[in-house]
């Protein structure tokens, strides 16, 4: 199939659209994993060829990074350059990301040229998901990568089309760097060589370019182990393999199910274009089958135990949502595999393997399903949807447009609230750090916190320590801060800890993307859920004044009779 001819007015929109959708987000507070990636650009600009050679707390204790950061540094290395020129401000370093995206969004663009006409649709429902736009806001690999991964397809293709090895060096260079940014890249190795092996039915010199990154990331390997002492390509698989767990066949249906929720909810628009891309039976069996799954959920216990361990507490909105998510993820699931059925060409192979491959390593082999592993699904799924309309509705009547054009709004208004209630979240960590810095500005004692994420990294660079649970030497009069919505919190005794006060933030009140109450987590799976629409709880943030004190009343009024005037009286001068 011949490439669609290149539209330039088509070209300016899906970028003009990505940059519209990412710009009012630019301030939004490091996130999450952003601190690792921001912590080793800093070790970067201080020594640039030994990336991971520092400590960092992330799980109570003190570790190298190496074993930290299940990740190649490209990204930091990205980041150190960005803040060289621009410095470690939100608004710089977002903006660099905002510039990626805008890339990711053209080369999904130029990729979707080779599969099916309408390629701006492709891309756009690609970029108006929940899970693009939420990863264009963060700093962390997975939006390079993916943008080093789709372009690299787009110049192998036109490079097997036609036939020019330049295409074909520059592809393979990019596919390097996609793997030096995270160890997913590596897996666009495999598609390109089946999908080429199938166009051209033998062998051929494009084989000996495939070699080329795989000769890099060995390379990679080695490197690491002459700085670390560590492979850590093995490190990182060791660590998905152990932490994934799961062998005996409930937990295998369960991760399926939970897989299907976080494809379709990331990737939600398909749900509105479904009547366009299914015949009406089809839809009157999916209907069915949604309305079935619904109430097996609520009826037979049983398997909702399976499908849904550990989920305590559940109501309607819980399952409807949960129901939806995993009738869209089944329907990606299907397009893939009707396209490849009825039209049996390489091409319909690529994107198969590259739909159900992503789909399994999330489900079934990371160390958590995600949206993150989720995310390099989406130029396929692009592709796929506007493949099969191309069979729908009648390229020659431009009065159609608007059939095939409006389920992108209420896409886009689903991804952009969805971006927006994870910003909120994000701000939330920066602004309690802020607050409680405020507060305890001159406070004579330490300041220790637990927690990490971005609440960390503005904890840290307020001053504050990290506690170490085996370590740290807490005195009487320190006061601890317990984020209550974060990660690896312990409990703190009772006897040696007294509850002071609290600080409450309130996020976007009706969308969340991590928590445990619903359960939801994009970032990792605190639940089935990748976001949930609801009632969303605050931001809780507990204040705790150490000391053998007899209760906590005798704490509390330690507290404000002899330490409160101290700050009260510095703070005057």
């Amino acid at each position: 199939m011949k490439t669609e001819p290149y539209s330039r007015k088509s070209l300016f929109l899906v970028a003009g659209i990505t940059a519209i959708c990412l710009l009012p987000f630019i301030n939004k507070a490091f996130h999450i994993d952003d601190s690792l990636f921001l912590w080793s650009a800093k070790q970067i600009q201080a020594h640039p060829f030994d990336f991971y050679g520092f400590l960092v707390n992330w799980y109570g204790r003190q570790d190298s990074m190496y074993l930290i950061n299940q990740n190649p540094p490209l990204v930091s290395y990205f980041i150190a350059v960005i803040a060289f020129f621009w410095g470690w401000s939100e608004i710089a370093l977002h903006l660099a990301f905002l510039v990626v995206g805008v890339c990711l969004s053209i080369g999904i663009y130029f990729l979707a040229r080779f599969f099916c006409q309408k390629s701006y649709l492709a891309a756009l429902i690609a970029v108006l998901t929940p899970v693009f736009l939420v990863s264009s806001t963060n700093i962390m690999t997975d939006i390079l990568m993916l943008t080093f991964y789709v372009w690299s397809a787009v110049l192998w293709l036109l490079g097997m089309e036609k036939d020019k090895s330049l295409y074909l060096l520059c592809s393979v260079i990019l596919i390097s760097l996609s793997a030096l940014t995270k160890y997913y890249g590596m897996s666009i190795i495999p598609l390109l060589f089946i999908y080429s092996l199938l166009a051209r039915r033998k062998l051929g010199i494009w084989t000996v370019y495939l070699i080329i990154p795989i000769l890099v990331i060995v390379e990679y390997q080695l490197v690491t182990y002459l700085l670390y002492n560590n492979f850590l390509i093995s490190n990182a698989a060791i660590y998905a393999i152990q932490i994934g767990g799961g062998k005996n066949i409930s937990m295998f249906i369960a991760k399926t199910f939970t897989g299907l929720s976080y494809t379709g909810g990331c990737i939600i628009g398909v749900l509105f274009f479904s009547h366009l891309i299914w015949s009406r039976r089809a839809l009157i069996c999916g209907f069915i089958f949604l309305i079935l799954f619904i109430a097996i959920l609520f009826g037979i216990e049983p398997i909702r135990t399976i499908l849904l361990p550990n989920i305590k507490h559940l109501n309607f909105m819980f399952i409807l949502q949960y129901s939806l998510f995993v009738f869209t993820g089944i329907q990606i699931l299907l397009l893939a595999i009707i396209d490849i059925i009825k039209n049996r060409s390489p091409k319909s192979s690529l994107l198969f393997l590259w739909i159900f491959g992503t789909f399994i390593f999330a489900a079934y082999i990371n160390w958590t399903i995600s949206a993150r592993t989720i995310l390099p699904m989406i130029p396929a799924v692009g592709i796929l949807i506007a493949r099969r309309l191309n069979f729908k509705i009648d390229d020659k009547k431009n009065t159609k447009m608007l059939i095939y054009t409006w389920p992108l709004i209420p896409a886009a208004i689903i991804a952009l609230s969805v971006t927006w209630a994870d910003v909120s979240l994000a701000n939330c960590q920066r602004i309690a750090a802020y607050n409680i810095h405020n507060k305890f500005n001159d406070y004579p004692h330490t300041i220790w916190f637990q927690g990490h994420w971005g609440f960390q990294y503005y904890m840290e660079s307020l001053g504050a320590k990290s506690l170490e649970y085996n370590k740290s030497i807490i005195k009487t009069g320190d006061i601890i801060i317990q984020p209550i919505n974060n990660t690896n919190l312990v409990q703190l005794p009772k006897k040696q800890f007294h509850y002071i006060n609290r600080q409450l933030l309130m996020p976007c009140r009706y969308i969340g993307t991590m928590s445990e109450k619903y359960p939801a987590g994009f970032y990792t799976a605190a639940g089935p859920l990748p976001f949930f629409i609801g009632k969303a709880a605050s931001e809780e943030y507990l204040i705790f004044l150490a000391g053998n004190f007899k209760n906590s009343y005798e704490a509390v009024q330690y507290f404000r009779k002899h330490i409160r005037p101290q700050v009260s009286k510095k703070n005057t001068n």
